[in-house]
């Protein structure tokens, strides 16, 4: 039993198709049906029923459920072996937010490629909540997120490792009649026009929840993508934004944003590591913890405890 047997018989058992299998490996498919017959003939029992489409048997059933699991002990033990190389290759997938992957991952980056120039780097850029599902599924090494807790709750498989804060605001531009009003309350932004980020964005969703608490609907006025577009749009007017103090410090000061005071809010975002805590760490990994442990001092204990339990990396 190889491993490229089992990853052949996982594609025919999920795409129910010997020939779909043969053009997803770039395959043939007679050397699709031979891998799997070589599977049969060791466990000595049929693993999929034969017709229009390949359907699992008992025993292809009980296969499969042991499929991924056996392909991760292997992929583990691939990674400690590397390790044994000193970083001389091996793979780092990162997911990172939106805003962390325009303003904060590219002076990683450059760092890391700068110490581990031979470590093959696979980068993605999403919402928050999307990174997150994707590191649980194993399909990223690590996630870098936003968000307004210091978790996301729902994820027990997952460490989540807050690296810094910033404190929110909830702006408008300087002549929206809001900005005259000294303390607001949810109730008075209930028919207020939004500028939010699409569906899947933590601060939306917060907005969101907190309306709906009340009874009350969003009203979006533009839907945007990008710190800096927020920005401009509300200092056009345009409507109510919830961005990083720090991003707008200088338009608050010069006066075309106006910062709302809403009673019982303090929002804080939360820069957030994420990976699965039953994940081996491998030298990839450890490499980038330790970029992160010396980026975002002193906020990051909890980064130099886990380095510790793997002192080993330390030099």
């Amino acid at each position: 039993m190889t491993l490229d047997q089992l990853h052949t018989f996982q594609t025919v058992a999920t795409t129910h198709s010997f020939r779909r299998a043969a053009e997803l490996l770039s395959l043939t498919q007679p050397a699709v049906s031979k891998q799997i017959q070589a599977l049969e003939t060791e466990l000595e029992q049929r693993l999929f029923e034969r017709g229009r489409s390949a359907q699992l048997t008992l025993a292809g059933t009980a296969l499969l459920k042991h499929v991924d699991q056996l392909r991760r002990i292997v992929t583990v033990a691939k990674e400690e072996i590397s390790d044994l190389r000193d970083l001389r290759q091996g793979k780092l997938s990162i997911g990172a937010a939106h805003s962390v992957a325009a303003y904060e991952l590219p002076r990683l980056i450059e760092a890391y490629r700068a110490a581990y120039p031979k470590i093959n780097l696979v980068i993605e850029s999403a919402w928050s909540v999307d990174i997150t599902r994707r590191v649980l599924s194993h399909a990223l090494d690590l996630g870098l997120l936003i968000l307004v807790s210091p978790k996301l709750e729902g994820f027990p498989q997952l460490s989540f490792v807050p690296l810094a804060t910033t404190d929110l605001a909830f702006v408008v531009a300087a002549n929206n009649p809001l900005a005259n009003r000294k303390r607001l309350t949810w109730d008075d932004l209930k028919e207020a026009p939004w500028i939010l980020n699409h569906d899947g964005c933590v601060y939306r969703s917060y907005i969101e929840r907190r309306l709906e608490e009340r009874g009350q609907s969003i009203k979006v006025e533009v839907e945007v993508l990008g710190l800096e577009l927020h920005k401009k749009l509300a200092e056009l007017g345009l409507g109510v934004s919830l961005l990083p103090q720090r991003f707008v410090s200088e338009e608050i000061r010069r006066g075309s944003l106006k910062a709302l005071h809403v009673i019982g809010e303090k929002l804080q975002a939360y820069s957030c590591l994420v990976f699965r805590s039953d994940k081996y760490l491998h030298g990839a990994m450890k490499a980038f913890l330790k970029l992160l442990e010396e980026s975002f001092r002193p906020t990051s204990t909890a980064l130099s405890r886990i380095l510790d339990q793997n002192s080993a990396f330390r030099r």
